[in-house]
């Protein structure tokens, strides 16, 4: 069983658009309904789940606001990783459970992980064009503060990061979008530009990189990294690490950096930064 579920304005049929009258919606019963056969299978092998590929539905009678639904699965055929339910729902208005919901869904088992690879768009690493400079500064930002602490928009270090417009006319500047959600970006830089710290003739520095702190764990940071290099082509590939950002210097040693010890120096006082190497002759790891 699901529920109960107080029907408020938010569930209505005007609410969803599916009608012009406040009572429950059609869609949002269904997802109670739904909500049930999930609760009901309860066999599922580890790292498995399942999926609504089919539901068949008579809603019989108007729930208003206010009222209590509950919702109800039970598997009537099961063929390996195919599960069918009758679902049922009621609800508490007049005498005793009245029957407003009735019908079948049908879910597949699936390996959640397999799937949800499948249904994820692909990950594209571009330029950046002038129409995504804000909404990257934006990005970025948001990712030093969730990362590094980054103080409010009044910093000055978070304008410097915001300001991607700035910096876009005399760097290379690269987006990372899943479908057309932008989730990460970073700068390159070349020798004796604006912007560049430590690079020397020969190198390629990158910094500004940040990831959509949603989309942390997903490989985005690696991707961006794996690109830089490519792009970098024979020359060697430079950046600097704040102080403490242990899960950042990890993720350059298993792209083939080593730490510089010689050329790590202090921005500001009370901040070290460490330079980390990357020849290009070294293998980028996988991931």
């Amino acid at each position: 069983m699901a529920g109960p579920y107080v029907v408020t304005h938010d569930d209505t049929a005007t609410a969803f658009g599916s009608g012009d009258v406040p009572v429950l919606a059609t869609p949002r019963l269904i997802a109670w309904l739904e909500a049930a056969t999930v609760e009901a299978i309860t066999d599922l092998p580890d790292g498995h789940t399942s999926v609504g590929t089919r539901v068949d539905i008579e809603h019989l009678l108007a729930s208003p606001v206010g009222a209590a639904v509950t919702a109800h699965a039970q598997v009537v055929h099961r063929d390996d990783r195919l599960v069918r339910f009758e679902v049922t729902a009621f609800h508490d208005v007049g005498d005793g459970p009245v029957l407003v919901g009735h019908g079948h869904v049908t879910r597949v088992v699936v390996n959640r992980e397999r799937f949800v690879d499948r249904s994820t768009p692909a990950l594209i690493i571009r330029p950046i064009v002038p129409s995504e400079w804000a909404a990257t500064g934006e990005l970025v930002v948001d990712a030093y503060r969730a990362g590094y602490g980054l103080s409010g928009a009044s910093d000055d270090y978070a304008h410097v990061v915001r300001d991607v417009a700035g910096r876009a006319g005399h760097s290379e500047v690269l987006v990372a979008l899943q479908g057309d959600r932008l989730i990460g970006s970073v700068t390159l830089l070349q020798p004796g530009t604006s912007m560049a710290e430590v690079c020397r003739p020969g190198e390629v520095e990158f910094r500004f990189m940040g990831v959509d702190p949603a989309a942390w764990g997903r490989g985005v940071g690696r991707a961006l990294v794996q690109e830089v290099i490519a792009r970098a082509g024979d020359r060697t590939v430079v950046c600097s690490v704040i102080e403490g950002n242990e899960p950042a210097a990890a993720l350059y040693r298993s792209c083939g950096f080593t730490a510089a010890a010689d050329r790590d120096w202090v921005p500001v006082p009370g901040v070290m930064l460490r330079v980390f190497v990357r020849p290009p002759e070294q293998p980028v790891g996988g991931g």
